[in-house]
C-alpha cells in the first residue's frame, strides 16, 4: 500500500505544471523550516578526576527543537537576499555520579532535568542556477548572530555557507534539501574561534513559498 502510494505521489509530480520563472528580479519568497530531534539512548559520559575523587557526568534524554522562519527578496534574476529569525530549545537529563577516594560516605548521585534557550537572526544570499524547469541548485552565503536567552551575553557569530537543492513541487512552492555546510564561528563570551565542515551529517529541510511573477 505504502508503494502504490508513493508511485502515485510520484506520477502526480510528474505533471505539475513548471515554475522556471520564479527566480526573477522582484520576485519573494517566505517559509522556513522546522527541526525536531529526540535521543533516548545512552548519551555521552564525561569523566572528571579530582584529588579526593571521580565525577561521571552524564546527559541524555536529548531533545532539541528548531524553528527557522524565513523572507527573501530576488535583487535580480537569480539573485536573492534573505532574513531568518532562529529559536532552538535543546533539553536533557544530567546525571552527576561522585565516587570517594578516601569517604565512601561522601558518596552522592544527582540528576536534574535542564534546557537551553537560543534565539537569532541570520542574513543569506543565494544564486539559483534552475537545471529544469523544476529542479534547481543554489549555494547559500551567511552570517548570524545565535544568543541564549537566560544570558543574552553568551553567544557567538557565524559566516557559513552551504549547497542546496530546490523543488518546485508547484510553480510556487518550493522544498528545499540542504546538504551539510562550512562555518566559521566566534564566540563572543569566551574568546573562542572554530571551524567546522561537515556534508553528511547536517541534513536540513525547508519549505518556501514565491510570489511576484509577471
Amino acid at each position: 500500500m505504502k508503494l502504490n502510494l508513493l508511485i502515485l505521489f510520484i506520477s502526480l509530480l510528474t505533471f505539475i505544471d513548471s515554475a522556471s520563472a520564479q527566480t526573477q528580479k522582484g520576485n519573494f519568497y517566505v517559509g522556513g523550516s522546522l527541526y525536531y530531534n529526540y535521543d533516548g539512548g545512552p548519551g555521552t559520559t564525561t569523566v572528571y578526576n579530582y584529588p579526593t575523587g571521580t565525577t561521571n557526568y552524564t546527559v541524555n534524554n536529548l531533545t532539541t527543537f528548531q524553528f527557522n522562519p524565513e523572507f527573501g527578496y530576488f535583487l535580480s534574476k537569480n539573485w536573492s537576499i534573505g532574513i531568518q529569525p532562529n529559536y532552538s530549545r535543546s533539553s536533557g537529563t544530567e546525571t552527576s555520579v561522585f565516587t570517594s577516594n578516601t569517604d565512601p560516605a561522601s558518596n552522592f548521585t544527582s540528576s536534574d532535568n535542564y534546557h537551553i534557550d537560543v534565539v537569532g537572526l541570520t542574513i543569506n544570499v543565494r544564486y539559483y542556477c534552475m537545471l529544469t524547469d523544476k529542479i534547481g541548485i543554489f549555494p547559500q552565503f551567511g552570517i548570524s548572530s545565535q544568543n541564549d536567552l537566560k544570558n543574552f551575553s553568551n553567544g557567538e557569530i557565524t559566516v557559513l555557507t552551504s549547497p542546496n537543492i530546490v523543488f518546485f513541487v508547484t510553480p510556487k512552492l518550493g522544498l528545499n534539501m540542504g546538504f551539510g555546510n562550512i562555518k566559521y564561528a566566534t564566540d563572543y563570551h569566551f574568546n573562542n574561534s572554530y571551524v567546522n565542515v561537515g556534508f553528511n551529517n547536517a541534513i536540513s529541510f525547508g519549505l518556501n513559498y514565491y510570489w511576484g511573477k509577471k
